[in-house]
């Protein structure tokens, strides 16, 4: 056998075979590996099952983790960054593909929020960007707030609009407590939005609040601008 020093490096596998057909555990440590020093290529593949290992086996686990979880496992800040940032690469591409077709309502925009939103403990806000058949042109988060509430403009919302040449947006944003009624900063920061829209052209769909289920009084875990004619 090689010593350690010598054995093909992780990301040589990948080169060779391809990204399709190395093990899970041959992924990680090519990233690994790719963000390393000389001084501990060698370890990629042990640190890669190690991580592995803490999640399980799952990669669903993983994409979930933050940076400081993966510092925590003794992984540099440059191995830590480089696999948060590929992970949250294909939770984007996921999230895009998911909201690829045609937004038919309220309640579709509900069904992709909710998994997002339930383990949250703080608000954070999402713009849909849409094209004029209502397919899904860009799909951004705004902002992160603190669990009492979050703070954004409505420029922040027009920003990535105007950008896209979008012909209409959906402001969406969760409430930690479940209770997705809307608060009287939510309707004066809902109006405003709906405003500036109209300068630039803009249909402002609706507002979505993502609450949790069976929660009064909007026990279908929702609650739409539009469909109760705030907008």
């Amino acid at each position: 056998m090689l010593p350690r020093e010598n054995q093909p490096r992780p990301r040589d596998h990948l080169i060779r075979r391809g990204a399709r057909c190395v093990r899970d555990d041959e992924l990680i440590a090519a990233v690994l590996d790719c963000a390393g020093t000389a001084a501990n290529r060698a370890e990629s593949i042990d640190l890669a099952r190690m991580v592995l290992d803490s999640a399980e086996g799952s990669f669903f686990q993983l994409s979930r983790w933050e940076i400081s979880d993966f510092s925590e496992k003794g992984l540099s800040r440059q191995r830590a960054c480089a696999l948060a940032a590929a992970f949250e690469i294909g939770r984007r591409i996921e999230d895009r593909t998911e909201l690829s077709s045609p937004l038919k309502n309220a309640e579709e925009i509900f069904l992709f929020f909710e998994r997002k939103s339930l383990p949250l403990d703080r608000e954070k806000c999402w713009v849909i960007c849409l094209d004029a058949r209502s397919r899904v042109i860009r799909f951004d988060e705004i902002s992160a707030g603190v669990a009492a509430g979050t703070i954004f403009h409505p420029r922040d919302f027009l920003r990535p609009a105007i950008r896209a040449n979008a012909s209409k947006i959906v402001l969406v944003h969760n409430h930690p407590s479940g209770d997705a009624s809307p608060s009287l900063e939510d309707i004066r920061v809902t109006k405003k939005l709906f405003e500036a829209c109209r300068i630039f052209d803009i249909t402002l769909r609706d507002h979505i609040i993502i609450g949790r289920r069976n929660i009064p009084p909007h026990t279908v875990g929702y609650y739409s601008f539009d469909a109760s004619g705030m907008i």
